[in-house]
């Protein structure tokens, strides 16, 4: 890599690569969500919202294609005209430079992240929930019967196939594999005492390994879907009808590395982890508050989310009801995923903010362990 893009010559880089005139720098603004090698960029006259990535020095160390696999699925979905809906899911590609692993596509300026939505308001409309839920519907529906997008796949991801979860491989190891002193050096010490915890629960290991091991590969999937790479219009609630009479999508996704020929509940399960996560944020987490009491002082309890959860899994199973036909366990599945999400979203954690995780390990691991080898308290839905 010759460049590694930075706060002081990131401005530059995008008017060296005809993104941006020198006279709009002045008037460029940096989310103060973007994090190294991620940036959002607001640019001026409501233009739109610019996404700069670049692979992280650091994954030197290993082969690392995820932004040159993102730069392809969008070329891909953009040239495929059986896919026009799947197409409009994705942003609008502007600029791949493939030397450097930097990729610049942009959405439209009155586009925000479902997270960020979340954030500023009071309630949690159904309809949101639906509109997910219908969107992800429409992705594996339209892509389980697509040849060329599975031979499209199967070309990008090489042998990658048979691994299809939207983590490094050497968390996955520590989840269904004995782990060895040597492959502890890739992780935090911190975090070891958490493995230690998941080893010694059988019934967990047991449900995880199936579904790492054992997951379907049936269509399209995100493979990471967050609520922080779901962008819905400012003011949705005067698209309603363009909504429900348009052939393409008003959600976009961004964030289309991890994407793979999958399994739909993994898609569908980490999209209802983020309404668990509004949940299990709004806790009061210590090591001197039992868990149970934690649960109890959640300022959004799990009635609040919940029917953001049925509405989302309705609105799916509504749009593409042959799923339960093809796949009989497919919600307890959804559910399960989504338990998997939240120990990956906590080991992921132990690398970043170790100290958090430390806080956040007996909880996590307690709610994970419901969902996954209880989800028949969830069928409800």
């Amino acid at each position: 890599m010759t460049i590694n893009l930075n706060y002081k010559n990131l401005f530059h880089y995008l008017v060296d690569a005809a993104i941006c005139q020198k006279d709009d720098l002045e008037y460029l603004t940096i989310d103060l969500s973007s994090k190294a090698s991620n940036w959002v960029i607001e640019l001026p006259r409501n233009l739109g919202k610019l996404f700069v990535k670049q692979t992280p020095h650091y994954s030197g160390l290993y082969k690392d294609i995820r932004i040159w696999k993102e730069w392809h699925i969008y070329n891909f979905l953009q040239s495929d005209k059986s896919l026009d809906y799947v197409s409009s899911l994705t942003p609008e590609l502007l600029y791949f430079d493939e030397s450097n692993l930097i990729l610049i596509y942009k959405f439209p300026f009155d586009y925000i992240s479902l997270k960020k939505y979340y954030k500023n308001q009071e309630s949690l409309p159904n309809f949101l929930a639906e509109l997910v839920g219908t969107t992800l519907a429409k992705l594996h529906s339209e892509t389980i019967n697509s040849q060329q997008c599975h031979t499209f796949v199967s070309e990008v991801s090489e042998s990658q196939l048979h691994y299809q979860l939207p983590y490094p491989d050497y968390l996955s190891d520590y989840l269904v594999s004995r782990i060895e002193p040597e492959s502890l050096k890739k992780t935090q010490a911190v975090c070891w005492r958490f493995l230690g915890i998941f080893q010694k629960s059988e019934a967990v290991r047991e449900v995880v390994t199936e579904l790492v091991l054992n997951h379907r590969h049936c269509c399209l999937t995100h493979n990471n879907i967050q609520f922080h790479k779901i962008f819905i219009p400012q003011n949705w609630e005067n698209c309603v009808s363009e909504i429900q009479h348009s052939d393409k999508s008003i959600i976009k996704l961004s964030d289309w590395e991890a994407y793979s020929w999958g399994d739909p509940a993994c898609d569908l399960g980490k999209a209802i982890l983020g309404y668990f996560l509004l949940w299990i944020d709004s806790m009061i987490v210590h090591p001197a508050i039992e868990i149970k009491k934690s649960i109890q002082l959640a300022t959004i309890p799990l009635e609040v989310v919940r029917p953001s959860i049925v509405a989302m899994t309705k609105a799916y199973i509504n749009t593409y009801p042959k799923v339960l036909e093809d796949y009989p366990e497919f919600i307890k599945r959804v559910i399960q995923f989504a338990g998997l999400g939240l120990i990956y979203q906590l080991l992921t954690e132990f690398q970043l903010q170790p100290q958090i995780a430390l806080n956040h390990q007996n909880l996590y691991f307690f709610i994970a362990a419901q969902l996954l080898c209880k989800p028949e308290k969830f069928l409800s839905i």
